[in-house]
């Protein structure tokens, strides 16, 4: 087992080590560093080093038009889509790695439970080959979720993103970004969970969600420098004069799940529920290119569940299907970004009449003021086949973001 010189992970927190121009001031022994701006937060270290803590915030202001065949349908809509508190900290030489997320906006919420408490997890970052992180936090299965919503490309995820993902849950897991320090070209996650989503406990049949994803980057890994560390960027930020490639392969298994999307969606009165995942992407990157594509599965074990309530039966339907979407852009010079999209999924034998075959087709432009910190994007997506679009959306979305 390495040493890992204490190199951060995706939730870790650089230690700063603020330089100055000019004359230098010793700093006495009480005084502690502190240092603030855009895409930093305030950021402050002790006195001794060892420690160090970061305070940043985020908003994301919309607005959206839809436009259905039907004009009396139509909406329009102003919203403040994500507004999030953000506090990191390192200890002991970044042997410990402190990480706390709150969301305060309405659509950060699950309607049953309203909860702001997104992440509270904490990493023991000793050995480069074996970290540890266990908490509150997103589980390590499909690329495009494990991506911060602070570093995408377009206003929101992929349609099939949001149907085959799987959230946030309380767990632990095994991890390395940079197996036998190899210039990041294997990384590995291998995790327990809850099953049940956010901050939730099932008392009567608890359940257990198992989960496993490697990576192979064969020419290095993307930089963990840049705006909300490169490689969990979609945009080519570093514009690399090498091509990076990165290939991934995720699994799971949730055990007596009562959510009708595995770890999160609508709560069933009384189905419970076997769900096995599988995802598989490639990430590629090179001189302000960018690719993805993702293919995502979900199977349950029985299509549905009935019991007498009432006098009368009742029935609940787990939800199967598979997808996929694949994401083109280009980052010009100018930091403006022009993004294309397609994404599909179907639903697999018999499963809930409501998940029926649905497309998105679209694209993005955005502008860049300070990478992701600062932010204006605009796309447009033409949805076909959700219960909700049965006859085709036309939606059209506009947001800028802040991340101090």
């Amino acid at each position: 087992m390495t040493s890992s010189g204490k190199e951060p992970s995706n939730t870790n927190v650089t230690n700063p080590n603020p330089t100055t121009t000019g004359t230098v001031t010793a700093p006495s022994e009480n005084k502690s560093n502190w240092e603030t701006g855009l895409g930093k937060g305030i950021r402050g270290t002790s006195n001794d080093g060892k420690h160090n803590i970061q305070l940043r915030f985020r908003s994301q202001l919309q607005g959206n038009q839809s436009f259905q065949i039907d004009p009396s349908q139509d909406t329009t809509n102003f919203l403040v889509r994500r507004t999030r508190l953000q506090l990191k900290a390192g200890l002991f030489n970044d042997t410990w790695l402190v990480n706390l997320q709150l969301g305060f906006a309405e659509r950060d919420m699950e309607s049953q439970r309203r909860n702001t408490l997104r992440d509270a997890n904490i990493i023991y970052n000793q050995y480069r080959d074996v970290k540890v992180a266990f908490g509150q936090m997103k589980i390590p299965f499909s690329r495009q979720r494990w991506n911060s919503s602070s570093a995408l490309q377009t206003v929101d995820r992929s349609s099939v993103t949001a149907e085959f993902n799987l959230d946030r849950d309380v767990g632990a897991y095994l991890f390395s970004e940079d197996l036998f320090g190899s210039k990041r070209m294997f990384a590995y996650y291998l995790g327990v969970f809850g099953g049940q989503g956010r901050n939730r406990v099932e008392r009567q049949t608890p359940g257990v969600l198992t989960v496993a994803r490697l990576t192979f980057s064969p020419f290095g890994g993307m930089s963990k420098s840049g705006s909300d560390n490169d490689w969990l960027s979609e945009v080519d930020f570093a514009r690399y004069k090498d091509p990076k490639i990165s290939f991934g392969v995720s699994g799971a298994y949730n055990k007596n799940s009562d959510r009708a999307l595995s770890t999160h969606g609508t709560e069933y009165s009384f189905a419970k529920f076997n769900y096995s995942h599988a995802a598989g992407d490639i990430y590629f990157k090179w001189m302000g290119f960018s690719f993805q594509y993702e293919w995502l599965w979900r199977r349950a074990n029985t299509a549905y569940v009935e019991r007498t309530v009432s006098s009368a039966l009742s029935r609940e339907y787990s939800r199967s299907g598979q997808g996929h979407f694949v994401q083109l852009g280009y980052l010009f010079t100018n930091q403006y970004e022009l993004v294309v999209r397609f994404g599909e999924f179907r639903p697999l034998g018999e499963t809930d009449p409501n998940l029926k075959y649905s497309r998105e087709v679209g694209g993005a432009l955005s502008y860049y003021f300070a990478e992701h910190n600062l932010k204006w994007q605009t796309d447009y997506f033409y949805y076909t086949g959700t219960p909700t679009a049965a006859e085709g959306d036309h939606v059209v979305r506009t947001q800028i973001q802040v991340f101090y």
